[in-house]
């Protein structure tokens, strides 16, 4: 199975149920996308867009390593317009402890294929003390 393969088995029934988000591939990584079908009164992305892409590839990294958290803090700073089509949230572990994961997001916003970074994100997430809801998400 390829880690493409894989990665979307662990993530179907999370992404199944978020229509607007997506991934993508790019070697042994992967990127979530989030697609401008609720743009602002200028055409695009707010901030909270931008949290909330950035909170979703934090998340998704999460179940992609094999454990359930929660958001337990997250801060952001917005450093340009997201005028584009799409979000797309490159998202790492930067510690993964067993009380908080300690993850780094970069948002960029995309428009006719080219990417522009908009939003660095710092979010910690807490997992679960019940692991076993991760059967659930990514057993067939």
């Amino acid at each position: 199975m390829t880690y493409a393969e894989e990665v979307l088995q662990k993530l179907k029934p999370v992404l199944d149920q978020h229509q607007s988000v997506s991934v993508e591939f790019e070697g042994k990584r992967f990127r979530t996308l989030l697609a401008n079908r609720n743009p602002n009164l200028l055409g695009n992305f707010a901030g909270g867009d931008m949290a909330y892409a950035a909170n979703a590839a934090a998340g998704l990294l999460c179940v992609v390593e094999g454990r359930i958290a929660e958001t337990a803090s997250i801060s952001i700073e917005c450093l340009a317009r997201g005028d584009g089509e799409f979000l797309v949230a490159d998202a790492s572990i930067v510690r993964s402890g067993s009380r908080l994961i300690r993850t780094r997001v970069d948002v960029f916003v995309r428009k006719g294929g080219q990417e522009k970074l908009v939003a660095i994100a710092q979010i910690n997430m807490a997992p679960l003390a019940d692991q076993s809801i991760l059967d659930r998400f990514t057993k067939p």
